[in-house]
């Protein structure tokens, strides 16, 4: 009796501990493009959930850049507009 008054607490702080460090936040990137051959990443996120291919252009370059959820460029962002996103010129 005196053994299970010492170990139940000691197993439920391990128990704490456990599941303290065993989950990872949803850490999300603000989105990929594909400039110039290399994958960069975007400062902001301008997508949203949508349907439609995610899109962005820099400064006064009309040339639409797709936006893709990972550095690999494998999976696209959607959105709901059908007008790629104007943002800022992209600084080396």
């Amino acid at each position: 009796m005196k053994s299970s008054k010492i170990l139940m607490p000691v197993m439920a702080i391990a128990m704490a501990l456990g599941l303290a460090f065993s989950t990872k936040a949803n850490v999300q990137t603000a989105g990929w493009v594909n400039l110039n051959g290399v994958a960069t990443q975007l400062e902001s996120n301008p997508c949203d959930s949508g349907t439609n291919r995610c899109e962005v252009t820099f400064g006064d370059d009309d040339t639409p850049y797709i936006v893709y959820a990972d550095q690999a460029l494998q999976v696209e962002h959607t959105s709901t507009s059908e007008v790629p996103y104007n943002l800022p010129e992209m600084e080396d």
